[in-house]
């Protein structure tokens, strides 16, 4: 089992795991988890350190035992498991590759991949069942191998067995079919370089065509990998003795090649379709050690387990869909997909077709089938935010379909059959929708199976420097600025402030403090002046402690500004501030009608 690092200090590296092996810190190096074995290819992840939670599938863990596809973050670095592949037992031997200059190379054969497949009439040879068998073969061992690690291995073997070669070079990497890649060679051959001719395999790949040669006295044949009609790499294979390949070694040789070629990009896209999937849930940790956001994990962990039906309660920013993401990704439906859908962000009619798909003709426009949301989620996860928006006509169907688990699409007859699990998200008090009828008592007893209410962020100020933190590690990368911490002062600030936007307010704020900032500090005059005093041009009538810092501060710079003759830079410096601060300042307060500043 290993650990392949996504972003942080090690990325793109791996780390293979081993019984006691523990993970530093990013800046003083202390252990902050360690693996234990439990078992072959088993291992438990223990966290060392309260003060810096680890979290696994976006919750925090004090002690996990992993598996394959788990997601880890540890400080500023994540990860993703991934069990040991084992070798398939191809037998060969590896061997270095390289470019060379051959004195001569001379073609003596050369078939063309489109007419080995088109040719209408083949002569039969004695040898025609023992290449069937051997491209059963091929497809076979192709179809069994779930990943890249040994992959080439595996496919330079098919290509000797099939020719009996003696050694083989495999090129093909991004967008270069001619790249070479690896070496392979029989066992007992000595382990010296391949030279390989580059003009040989430019030749191959651009004619789409086996090409047999002698070069330096070598007997070759070099075959495309051809995948949906392009080159995509090629085969460099040499033979054992002097006899030259024929025409019957290439069209073995251009079917397994093919065969190989099509294995080989479809396990680059699962790879690549499984980085992004494992990139996008990386991103939805939920941070915090208050007690409230502790008291959510413990449950969240609980009710993952469960197929049971949660509702998630609390105000926007929240992060609902966070949790949502989190409940899924430790259920036992965490590899099938996780669908969601906003139920307040389209119009009826498009969220009727959105969330239960058409048919071909239901209305105008709808050219051709459509699966909804709901059929999409089969077998994982349906997520409605918003789930209070949902029009009294959409609720009758949707708790028919929780009820039947089956409905119909708009505009068909015949019912279609589902199965996941429903987490449901609302801002709005559903009690009281209920007794203004504008939501369906039977459909809120429906949804409201588990009910989990997210702290507000002004219930839990102890997660705010945490939050920020974290925000500023997110952010900085894509800002272009050094920063390496938030000025205590600016701390101070974020911590004071109430979060009526909540966590998503708090993001956005420190989004905006990197992108106008200047040094590789958050410092107090990156942050937005709204963050404590709201724009207001009243004097206090009372002790209110804003509205009188509020005043206060808006005198100041009004005295400011006097006193440095209307000059904007020089009243900056009177006040110890930004320029720029103090242009926030300025249009926050709306002082410019005043005439102030220029």
């Amino acid at each position: 089992m290993r650990l392949l690092a996504q972003n942080g200090p090690m990325a793109g590296g791996v780390l293979t795991l081993a019984d006691g092996l523990t993970l530093g810190g990013p800046d003083d190096g202390r252990p902050l988890g360690k693996f234990t074995s439990s078992g072959h290819e088993r291992f438990v992840l223990d966290a060392l350190d309260e003060t810096t939670p680890i979290f696994v599938n976006g919750l925090p863990v004090v002690s996990r035992e992993l598996r394959a596809g788990d997601e880890v973050r540890l400080a500023d670095s994540q990860f993703i498991v991934e069990a040991e592949e084992i070798a398939p037992p191809s037998g060969l031997v590896a061997c270095p590759v390289r470019f060379g200059l051959p004195a001569s190379t001379r073609i003596v054969l050369q078939l063309g991949f489109d007419d080995s497949l088109l040719a209408p009439d083949v002569p039969a040879a004695s040898h025609d069942s023992r290449d069937l068998a051997t491209l059963l073969r091929a497809a076979a061992a192709l179809s069994s191998i779930r990943g890249l690690a040994h992959f080439d291995s595996a496919v330079a073997g098919l290509l000797l067995e099939a020719v009996s070669g003696s050694r083989a070079a495999l090129s093909g990497a991004g967008d270069d079919p001619s790249a070479l890649r690896t070496g392979w060679s029989v066992p007992g051959i000595a382990a010296e370089p391949i030279d390989v001719d580059a003009r040989l395999l430019e030749r191959v790949s651009r004619e789409r065509a086996a090409l047999g040669a002698e070069s330096d006295r070598r007997q070759v044949i070099a075959v495309p990998f051809m995948a949906f009609g392009r080159a995509v790499g090629c085969a460099w294979i040499e033979a054992k003795g002097r006899p030259p390949f024929d025409e019957g070694h290439a069209r073995l040789l251009l079917a397994v090649a093919a065969l190989a070629a099509v294995a080989r990009e479809q396990l680059d896209e699962s790879s690549r379709n499984a980085q992004l999937r494992a990139e996008i849930n990386l991103e939805h940790n939920m941070v915090g050690t208050s007690r409230p956001m502790r008291d959510l994990f413990e449950r969240i962990a609980r009710v993952a387990r469960t197929d049971s039906t949660i509702l998630l309660r609390g105000e926007s920013g929240t992060g609902k869909e966070l949790v949502a993401r989190a409940a899924h990704r430790n259920s036992a439906r965490a590899d099938r997909p996780f669908v969601a859908i906003n139920c307040a962000a389209l119009t009826d009619t498009l969220l009727e077709s959105e969330l239960f798909g058409h048919e071909k003709g239901a209305f105008t426009g709808a050219i051709g089938l459509k699966r909804g949301k709901m059929e999409l989620a089969e077998g994982g996860t349906l997520f409605l935010d918003e789930i209070g928006e949902l029009p009294l006509t959409l609720q009758a169907k949707l708790l028919r379909a929780l009820q039947e688990r089956e409905f119909e699409r708009v505009g068909g007859t015949r019912p279609v059959r589902v199965d996941f699990r429903l987490i449901a998200a609302t801002n709005r008090d559903l009690e009281a929708a209920v007794r203004a009828s504008t939501f369906r008592q039977d459909l809120f007893y429906r949804l409201n199976v588990v009910s989990l209410a997210l702290p507000a962020l002004r219930d839990r100020p102890e997660d705010v420097p945490l939050l920020a933190d974290y925000f500023v590690r997110k952010h900085a990368a894509r800002s272009g600025r050094p920063v390496t911490a938030i000025d205590p002062a600016a701390m101070a600030m974020l911590t004071r402030h109430d979060w009526p936007g909540n966590v998503r307010e708090l993001e956005n704020a420190i989004e905006q403090a990197l992108a106008l900032g200047s040094t590789n500090l958050i410092t107090p005059e990156d942050l937005p002046a709204s963050l404590v005093l709201q724009p207001s041009l009243r004097q206090p009538s009372s002790l209110n402690y804003h509205e009188t810092v509020e005043a206060t501060k808006r005198d100041l710079i009004l005295r400011a500004f006097e006193q440095a003759d209307q000059n904007h830079a020089a009243a900056a410096r009177l006040l110890g501030v930004h320029p720029n601060y103090l242009h926030r300042l300025v249009r926050n307060y709306d002082l410019r009608r005043g005439g102030s500043g220029r």
